[in-house]
């Protein structure tokens, strides 16, 4: 959720983790100084105490990498004291959804898990569906399979002494933090959550920002003024790159790039455009198809008519399955497999982590930079 910064001084409860924004965001800062005088309660949770910590009302250290259980803690914590805005969770999340009967965890593992490719079936997670291919839903959000209740048993075992064990927090300010920032789960209530590299750069820096957003879901922060998660980076090299499309896997405008399965426009369209039956479903992405010849008419003019597929079968395709980034890219030149190539507007040799390894690489391959 990519809000403007201002919009932090309408926060109630600001939740600062991964991050020491007062120093890296100070911009940022400035309107969690504003939402604090205007009485919010600012909770910054990091194993070091920084500028963020001594400007916060209570700054509570952590082990590193243990980010996880302590807002696994949290949820528990909503979810036993019913604190979560119900009317929200039924009506605006999937909680009510039904899950199909393949999905299970089980001794720390989730279901459809295949150790040889090492990656999940994920239509072992689908929600069962109607006649008419539309999820089923509980209104009453008791059903055992329903998201509701399978997120009650998954995040039963965050105990307030597990999860001090495991954090080194004690229960005291464990508490503390879950009744502060729980107590923004009303209709006149906002909290937000802000976040930076001290959760990205984990190996489950995904899985800390989603849990982040399961708390903001269950208390509603969504879509209200001072709600959401405020992602703090540098904009040039993250927002940026996905932005103007420089990474390798999509197109201007978030789309997919084009693969050599894909070799029509009715091709890729039919495998990019999702399609709902639910009339409750926003399918945003079913206008994908206007974004792309919008994109295509933009870089082809004239020549891009509905004859040629406005186009597409002008754009260079991948192969599927085959992973472009630039970390395998040098792997490939440094066993010899990529002999040559031009890089631009990048120092592959001082800003890529392993860098002799880099320099290596680029001693095998004829680069020109």
């Amino acid at each position: 959720m990519t809000n403007h910064w201002v919009d932090i001084k309408n926060a109630d409860a600001i939740l600062i983790m991964g991050s020491n924004a007062a120093e890296h965001h100070p911009i940022s800062f400035k309107w969690v100084l504003r939402a604090q005088d205007n009485g919010a309660t600012v909770i910054h949770v990091d194993p070091k105490f920084s500028r963020t910590s001594a400007r916060s009302d209570f700054h509570v250290p952590l082990r590193s990498g243990t980010d996880i259980p302590f807002l696994g803690g949290m949820v528990k914590y909503i979810l036993d004291n019913k604190l979560y805005q119900e009317d929200y969770v039924f009506n605006y999340t999937n909680a009510g959804f039904i899950v199909g009967e393949g999905f299970e965890f089980k001794n720390g593992m989730f279901s459809g898990y295949d150790p040889e490719t090492k990656k999940y079936d994920q239509k072992k997670w689908a929600f069962a569906k109607d006649d008419k291919g539309v999820p089923m839903r509980d209104k009453t959000l008791q059903n055992p399979r329903s998201v509701f209740q399978l997120m009650k048993k998954h995040y039963d075992r965050y105990t307030l002494d597990n999860v001090s064990k495991i954090t080194g927090v004690s229960k005291d300010d464990l508490l503390k933090v879950y009744k502060a920032f729980s107590a923004t789960g009303k209709p006149d209530k906002s909290g937000t959550v802000m976040y930076a590299l001290g959760w990205t750069q984990h190996t489950v820096g995904v899985q800390n920002i989603r849990l982040s957003t399961i708390v903001q879901l269950l208390l509603g922060n969504i879509g209200v003024a001072g709600g959401g998660i405020n992602a703090l980076r540098g904009e040039p090299n993250v927002q940026g790159s996905t932005d103007h499309a420089i990474l390798w896997h999509i197109i201007p405008g978030y789309n997919a790039v084009p693969n050599t399965n894909w070799q029509t426009l009715d091709d890729y369209m039919a495998a990019n455009t999702p399609k709902s039956n639910d009339p409750k479903s926003a399918n945003w992405w079913q206008h994908r198809p206007k974004y792309v010849v919008s994109l295509l008419k933009g870089w082809f003019g004239e020549a891009a008519t509905k004859d040629n597929g406005f186009g597409y079968g002008w754009l260079p395709k991948v192969d599927p399955g085959k992973d472009y980034a630039s970390a395998v890219l040098f792997d490939e030149m440094y066993a010899g497999k990529v002999r040559g190539g031009f890089v631009y507007g990048h120092n592959p040799a001082q800003t890529m982590p392993n860098t002799h390894k880099i320099r290596k690489a680029d001693k095998v391959t004829e680069l020109s930079i």
